[in-house]
């Protein structure tokens, strides 16, 4: 990356590979303070405002998979396991846990000093209700219910004491109940807000939800009586804040007018080029953290025409300059990649992202071959009388710096590209009914096994498959490798289902998802989990 006109203070957490005996855990940023040398103690007190890309749809841990909800999850609920900066499980509301050497039952021991938000009292039969409600899916395509594929149960044991049983072996279910799709809200408020729990969440965690003003604001206050923070942090007790407010900012440009006017102090996927600009004066700060997981690509529909044949998706493929989009749209600040995964995940596979790089001429001559030609000369090429038209829903909201440099690349290769502007659940609505050739994903993981909830055939109709390709040795592979306790095995399941996915042309790797915040210099104490997700128990206001 070249930076040469600009001065960034870049906090860049760098990945590790660790592996566990009972499950591979993926990897992990090195974590640092934000804070310069001599800085000031923490101080306590003050109010935040963080200017968001993307509203959150529900807030109820169960019906969730967009990434602004998991922003404001990890703050109002606590995980049962803690992941610490090393990608060592730490105790969490859960204080011990064991499992059989099948890795077909888990046994928890929990806190007994816990209360949710509403005074519930947090127990084993909190987590029964918990674990039992995620099984089912309370929306189509939520992340709880691919956790827990296979479960039959949870029984308390005591009031403290729960076994969770799996009909097959789950290897990585310690390291999910670290996941925030795996917390455990208050069942005395589920039981009272029913299929309304998710705009009224009620958790454990350092912030209590206080407000909702739909396309506005979500305001957090601090728990009062937090005293259960992870055992690594800087301090116990309640957070250090008075109070989050998360402002619905969709547009690039608002979020740094709301930046610059003061209106807010940190904003997430601001514009690039002028936050560059801002963080030449010391008094701002962008922080950058290259996500593990899926990276930002399109998948490529093979259920449609045109990109039901295999030439016409390698060669949208071919027609796409990573290296030159990452530089044009984001100035250097995120980073190309060629793969469905990042390459900063655990079972990184280089020969999967070594099958294609940007050749026009390569991708001209497929749709060539493929019977694709500009017959008249407007630059869009035809095909027994019909026009080589692609349908691209886009959520500007994190697609707008680059959609339309991506339609370019493939105009110039003789496609016509349709761009359909939506909110989030407008793009998942227009998958799920099947008129999308290209549809933008990408999913933070510090485990493949992400892969599984878009690539895997059963999610086709009711789920996230926006591929809607099936192929049995890839389902094979996606489905064996949870259930596989030796990670040197299940890391070749997950290298052939990337090499089967990128064999096929089923997506465009764009860049790896860097997670870009610009802030003001006086926000201290601001830190990544291992997913790059901000976790706001230690921030304080300077000055």
């Amino acid at each position: 990356m070249k930076h040469k006109l600009f001065r960034f203070l870049i906090l860049v957490l760098v990945s590790t590979i660790v592996l566990s005996a009972c499950a591979p855990a993926a990897t992990a940023p090195t974590q640092a303070s934000t804070a310069p040398a001599g800085a000031q103690a923490p101080a306590q007190g003050g109010s935040l405002v963080i200017g968001l890309a993307t509203e959150p749809v529900s807030l109820d841990p169960a019906a969730g998979l967009y990434i602004a909800e998991q922003f404001l999850l990890m703050n109002i609920y606590d995980p049962l396991i803690w992941v610490d900066p090393d990608l060592n499980l730490k105790p969490g509301l859960a204080t011990a846990w064991e499992s059989n050497d099948e890795g077909t039952q888990f046994t928890l021991k929990l806190r007994q000093d816990v209360k949710f938000h509403d005074g519930t009292p947090f127990n084993a039969a909190a987590v029964k209700q918990s674990f039992d409600r995620d099984a089912v899916a309370q929306n189509p395509a939520a992340v709880a219910p691919t956790l827990l594929t296979d479960y039959v149960g949870t029984t308390v044991v005591d009031d403290y004491t729960v076994t969770v049983e799996f009909s097959a072996p789950k290897a990585t279910f310690f390291e999910d109940l670290s996941r925030i799709w795996m917390v455990v809200p208050s069942p005395a408020a589920v039981e009272e807000y029913g299929a309304d729990f998710g705009q009224h969440p009620v958790g454990t965690g350092p912030f209590v939800f206080s407000e909702w003003a739909p396309q506005d604001h979500i305001t957090l206050k601090r728990n009062p009586d937090y005293n259960w923070g992870p055992e690594f942090a800087s301090h116990q007790g309640p957070a250090l804040l008075d109070e989050v407010t998360f402002r619905f900012l969709p547009e690039a440009v608002t979020r740094l007018n709301a930046y610059q006017s003061g209106e807010a102090q940190v904003v997430e996927e601001p514009a690039y080029q002028e936050a560059a600009t801002l963080a030449e004066d010391p008094a701002n700060t962008i922080l950058r953290f290259t996500a593990p997981g899926m990276p930002s690509h399109m998948m490529i529909n093979t259920g449609n025409a045109p990109t039901d044949d295999i030439q016409v998706r390698q060669a949208l493929i071919y027609a796409v300059n990573q290296e030159e989009l990452v530089q044009t749209a984001f100035f250097g600040m995120q980073t190309p990649v060629h793969s469905v995964i990042s390459p900063t995940t655990w079972g990184y596979d280089e020969q999967a992202a070594s099958l294609y790089r940007f050749d026009l001429d390569k991708a001209n001559q497929l749709l060539e071959e493929a019977g694709w030609v500009d017959s008249d000369g407007d630059g869009i090429r035809e095909k027994d009388g019909q026009k080589l038209h692609i349908e691209y829903p886009a959520l500007p909201a994190y697609e707008e710096a680059y959609m339309e440099l991506l339609a370019a690349y493939l105009t110039k290769a003789g496609f016509e590209v349709n761009i359909t502007k939506l909110d989030d659940a407008g793009v998942t609505e227009f998958g799920l009914a099947n008129k999308h050739n290209i549809l933008n994903m990408g999913w933070i993981s510090r485990d493949p096994s992400v892969l599984n909830i878009t690539y895997n055939s059963a999610n086709i109709e009711q789920g996230a498959s926006y591929t809607r390709f099936k192929n049995d040795e890839l389902d094979q592979a996606l489905n064996d490798a949870p259930q596989t306790l030796d990670p040197e095995a299940r890391k070749q399941l997950y290298v052939t289902a990337q090499r089967i996915i990128m064999d096929n042309a089923l997506v465009i790797p764009l860049y790896a998802y860097d997670r870009v915040f610009l802030m003001q210099a006086g926000v201290q104490g601001w830190q990544f989990d291992p997913e790059g997700f901000p976790y706001l128990y230690e921030v304080s206001l300077q000055g």
